[in-house]
């Protein structure tokens, strides 16, 4: 028969022997791996894509608000390329769990020699069937974007934007028979609002989609923008995913600006392959 004494003695043993197992399973040893990185904690995130992309292009050039160019195709009348491949870039930065701001770009150049077929206006000029134009065309995109997270959970997150659009177009068409060159240039800001969200199917399977759209009068200048891409993406570690995935990017923008007069309308789309780093 145990005696009192000695009963309290295991029972004090005991509890020493939970204790140290307590702290033992508290410190992690230093040669243990770390805990992966969650998705969520991310502060900085840069993008470099590839955009394998058709374009549509429909073009006015005026000589006054209401004096008229004559509307183009840009690649049917002009011969520009109807098809490009456009490399892109971001930087997102996260300085807090629900906020992001985000810088994009995107750029396009063409240039093209064809004999036109009809007579084209373009801003004080004629341009005449048969005669060769070498003509080009340049859009540039530069893009601030700031979004509000009201869904931050691991494996989904959904997010309120608003940014801005600052378009450049550049245009130019040349008869070197007749020495004939015009170049015109425009630039407006476009505001747009919109929503993206991502869902995590497995630890490396997600599913992301963003849609950025506005109509808008600034003044003498009336514009549409809508930017929507919905993307595939496989994460090889908590630093870098890999992503396929299509992208539509429209713009349309009428001036009646006393200086830069005229119609862009221009559609680019088509898949899109990318690689994103966070830190």
């Amino acid at each position: 028969m145990i005696s009192p004494p000695l009963r309290i003695s295991i029972a004090a043993q005991i509890a020493v022997l939970a204790t140290l197992s307590g702290a033992a399973q508290a410190q992690t040893p230093s040669w243990s791996p770390e805990p992966k990185p969650r998705i969520v904690e991310d502060r900085l995130r840069v993008e470099v894509s590839l955009l394998g992309a058709s374009v549509d292009t429909r073009l006015r050039v005026d000589e006054s608000p209401t004096g008229r160019g004559t509307p183009i195709d840009a690649e049917d009348d002009l011969g520009l390329d109807d098809s490009e491949l456009m490399p892109q870039a971001e930087i997102t930065l996260l300085p807090g769990k629900h906020h992001l701001l985000r810088f994009s770009s995107l750029s396009t150049r063409r240039s093209a020699s064809n004999f036109i077929d009809r007579e084209i206006f373009f801003d004080d000029q004629v341009y005449q069937p048969g005669e060769r134009v070498d003509s080009e065309l340049n859009l540039k995109l530069f893009g601030l974007t700031y979004g509000y997270r009201f869904i931050v959970r691991e494996r989904a997150e959904l997010t309120g934007t608003f940014g801005i659009q600052i378009a450049s177009v550049e245009a130019n068409a040349v008869v070197r028979s007749r020495v004939v060159r015009e170049a015109e240039s425009g630039v407006a800001p476009l505001p747009l609002v919109g929503l993206e969200g991502r869902y995590d199917f497995t630890d490396r399977w997600s599913v992301e989609g963003r849609l950025q759209y506005l109509t808008a009068n600034i003044e003498d200048v009336d514009g549409s923008i809508l930017d929507a891409r919905l993307a595939l993406t496989w994460r090889l570690n908590p630093y870098l995913v890999f992503g396929l995935g299509y992208r539509s990017f429209e713009i349309d923008v009428d001036s009646r600006d006393r200086s830069n007069p005229g119609l862009v309308d221009m559609t680019i789309a088509g898949p899109l392959l990318f690689a994103r780093a966070s830190l």
